[in-house]
């Protein structure tokens, strides 16, 4: 086929506009879409801004499959819908967080050989990919659902506990504080289980106590067996009655009390919380609402924490959507709750 050079200008002509057309389309959906801005949020990390004797970890769920995306049941849906055990999924979420200055997860945990035990081990080992890329070290450790259908019993207790400690506690990725692997333990008085019965499983998992174990409740009694105390709730009360820096302040002179009186050094770890509404969850009693108020509720949450001088921060949560505690991206408010978090996180930091 032969052109003339008049067709042929015109037609150089017209490829360049259609060009230039794409990229101007390309750029603009880039910069307006709130899934693209998610996407390509957490490229830039700074290893140099954390303090690792300063953790700020997120409360984390692996549990979700592209099935379970529905406002029939979450009050905000995220920007990307996902797959948890996807390896995409994995890296966007460890970049993210890594980003806004989180050291690591707390890893919701159901018992072996569960989903969340696969997917934990994955993020264990897309920290480490992290870590090569970035230089960032991302450290998480597990939620010990004590509800769970799967870990009820003293000796089911025991063995999973010790597959935790055998399976991750000498990854490098796990969280460690002061050279000892960290746990957390959900709800340790609930449906019946006792202060005595964690004892007995303590001094068969850690008889020597070389791990930190830390338990959700506000009982300082559980300060006999454990190494300190995490609130999930994040002491909600405080934020819908007006007096967070008080609840949060009570704990720590609580806390501190305590280890005078047994000259210990039981660790007081702050929970911030963004918001919570899991009035859309199917059959859950008493469910309540804590208004985000377009980010001042976490602002006050991070504010009172801090004020108390606590040991550790947690974050509820990173993507408990059910809940509507999360502070990833959302449809709602894109990455408002991370650059929130980021900030808090360099103030917490000292930077």
């Amino acid at each position: 086929m032969h052109f003339s050079r008049q067709a042929l200008s015109t037609f150089v002509r017209k490829v360049v506009v259609l060009m230039l057309f794409i990229v101007v389309l390309i750029v603009s959906v880039q910069t307006s879409s709130p899934t693209s801005y998610a996407q390509s949020y957490g490229h830039h990390i700074i290893p140099s801004t954390i303090d690792p004797n300063r953790p700020v970890v997120a409360f984390y769920y692996m549990w979700y499959h592209k099935s379970d995306w529905c406002s029939c049941h979450m009050p905000d849906l995220p920007t990307i819908q996902y797959n948890s055990a996807a390896g995409s999924t994995i890296d966007r979420q460890l970049n993210w967080a890594a980003n806004a200055g989180l050291t690591g997860f707390i890893s919701s945990w159901w018992g072996i050989g569960d989903q969340t035990d696969t997917n934990f081990g994955a993020l264990l080992a897309h920290s480490a990919t992290l870590e090569q890329n970035t230089r960032y070290h991302f450290a998480s450790t597990i939620y010990f659902e004590s509800d769970s259908p799967n870990l009820q019993g003293q000796t089911t207790m025991v063995n999973a506990l010790n597959y935790i400690v055998s399976h991750y506690t000498n990854d490098p990725h796990f969280l460690r504080w002061h050279g000892k692997p960290v746990l957390f333990i959900w709800d340790p008085l609930g449906n019946g289980r006792t202060l005595s019965l964690w004892s007995s499983i303590r001094h068969q998992v850690d008889p020597h106590n070389q791990m930190y174990w830390s338990a959700e409740g506000v009982n300082m009694s559980l300060l006999d067996v454990f190494d300190g105390i995490h609130l999930y709730s994040a002491g909600y009360w405080g934020l819908l009655n007006g007096d967070m820096q008080a609840v949060d302040q009570g704990f720590r002179n609580e806390v501190n009390a305590y280890n005078a009186a047994h000259h210990t050094q039981k660790i007081w770890a702050a929970g911030v919380m963004p918001g919570y509404n899991d009035t859309l969850i199917p059959g859950r009693q008493n469910p309540f609402i804590v208004p985000r108020n377009n980010g001042a509720t976490y602002h006050t949450s991070w504010d009172a924490a801090i004020a108390s001088s606590p040991d550790w921060i947690t974050i509820s949560s990173f993507n408990e959507w059910f809940e509507g505690s999360m502070i990833e991206p959302s449809v709602t408010y894109n990455t408002q709750y991370l650059t929130i978090t980021q900030q808090y996180d360099q103030k917490w930091h000292g930077k």
